[in-house]
């Protein structure tokens, strides 16, 4: 059986690989939580599912609707293996945080293992 450590942050020595993946995914989830790329109307985006904004959830807008549409018909989307959580949803532009990139993949529902709210109200 094999021990597993966990880095506490104070320990000496340069970071193990494994460590430095992480913290790059980290950093760049910081970066892109500040400074999203803005969503032209096409292609995926990042949507603010609570009012909190902790977490986004991937969008993707149905087929056939102008780019400047308010609300966006919009499907939210599995991360990882793109598959339709919802139905079509009307979401209004102020919840979308930028377009998506794979650094939210750490702020999903998904990742965190749970399951989205039944109520998906996302008007402001």
């Amino acid at each position: 059986m094999t021990a597993r450590f966990r880095r506490c942050g104070h320990g000496t020595g340069p970071l193990h690989p494994a460590d430095q993946k992480a913290i790059a995914e980290f950093t760049a989830m910081l970066t892109a939580r500040q400074r999203p790329a803005l969503w032209t109307g096409h292609g995926d985006a990042a949507v603010r599912i609570t009012p909190d904004a902790r977490v986004l959830e991937r969008g993707r807008p149905v087929e056939g609707q102008p780019p400047d549409a308010d609300p966006v018909a919009l499907v939210l989307i599995h991360p990882d293996t793109k598959t339709s959580l919802t139905g079509t949803l009307d979401c209004t532009r102020a919840r979308i945080h930028g377009a998506w990139t794979t650094s939210y993949r750490l702020l999903t529902h998904a990742f965190a293992g749970r399951t989205l709210p039944e109520d998906h109200n996302l008007t402001p």
